[in-house]
């Protein structure tokens, strides 16, 4: 089985949901399909707001995901800036077809740009981080011509738009099958879910998203 992981670099709680995701069981026993998305996109086509847009939430926001991190061991420091450029990377990971790498370089973006606040806003800087881990491959040394050979803007404007087609309203998001599970600290629900479905028949989901009015 294919697990589709929605993600975009901008937002710490990827970050985090990629680091509990790599303890899950689920990750040996399924593969991950990671997909960058931008969020700001799918935010403004579901009407959604992000944190950053509600001053009363964004301080609350950080802080949470910073507990979070320290109650399961996560280290965080946050990106050099916030928020940064995060094309060149979003499009450059899309360009990874073996699903096993992209999730590795994945990874290794992430962590550099949230536990050591290294920049990975240009392709320049991304090419340090690629041979700093012993990861660059020599289609990668000109990355630039390797995302516009690749086609890597209009991949992210599909996998982006195919995002809010399939219900996703923010990262990280996991989708199996038809069913999107939305949140870092959804994994246990997850793993739960797809062990022992026989526990959710969701008949009262079913009657509550259709109720009436009572207005």
């Amino acid at each position: 089985m294919i697990i589709d992981l929605y993600v975009d670099i901008i937002s710490p709680y990827t970050y985090l949901g990629l680091e509990l995701w790599e303890r899950s069981s689920l990750r040996q026993q399924h593969q991950t399909r990671i997909i960058p998305v931008a969020l700001g996109q799918i935010l403004e086509q579901t009407g959604n707001p992000g944190p950053a847009r509600i001053p009363a939430k964004r301080p609350q926001a950080l802080r949470d995901v910073c507990m979070q991190c320290a109650r399961f061991g996560v280290d965080i420091q946050g990106p050099p800036g916030h928020p940064f450029n995060t094309l060149p990377a979003m499009r450059f990971l899309l360009c990874i077809e073996d699903l096993e790498l992209r999730h590795r370089i994945t990874l290794l973006l992430f962590r550099a740009a949230w536990a050591k606040s290294i920049a990975v806003d240009t392709e320049e800087r991304i090419v340090q981080v690629l041979r700093d881990a012993g990861e660059m491959r020599p289609e990668w040394e000109d990355l630039d011509g390797y995302i516009k050979k690749s086609g890597g803007r209009n991949l992210y404007k599909s996998a982006t738009n195919d995002a809010v087609t399939k219900g996703v309203f923010g990262v990280p998001t996991f989708r199996v099958g038809e069913m999107n599970i939305w949140g870092s600290d959804r994994i246990p629900l997850l793993e739960d879910w797809i062990a022992h479905p026989e526990r959710y028949p969701l008949d009262n989901y079913q009657r509550m998203l259709n109720l009436p009015s009572g207005l």
